[in-house]
């Protein structure tokens, strides 16, 4: 059975957005500034499962329009990137 984690985003007194990584097994909570810390840190917390997780997104209702799309943007380009690194992991295990 796998581990669930919430990633609830949120927005800092700066009126920046950040991620809360929380463990709902353990009840721990870790505060993600980036996108690069949030994959570290996933991968840190998922690891301790044999990485059987579900990440479960949720949202404040304060998000700002700008924030979400900022967010958004980012996601988008880390979901290519990860395509791009798993077809090429593909392509080089058919060879």
């Amino acid at each position: 059975m796998s581990v669930k984690f919430i990633s609830h985003v949120d927005e800092n007194t700066k009126g920046e957005w950040f991620i809360k990584l929380t463990d709902t097994l353990s009840d721990e909570s870790i505060i993600c500034k980036d996108l690069d810390e949030y994959k570290i840190k996933l991968e840190k917390c998922s690891s301790e499962y044999g990485f059987d997780i579900e990440v479960v997104w949720t949202k404040a209702k304060e998000l700002s329009p700008k924030n979400y799309k900022d967010l958004n943007n980012k996601m988008a380009i880390l979901q290519k990137e990860y395509e791009a690194e798993i077809n090429q992991l593909n392509n080089t295990s058919e060879n």
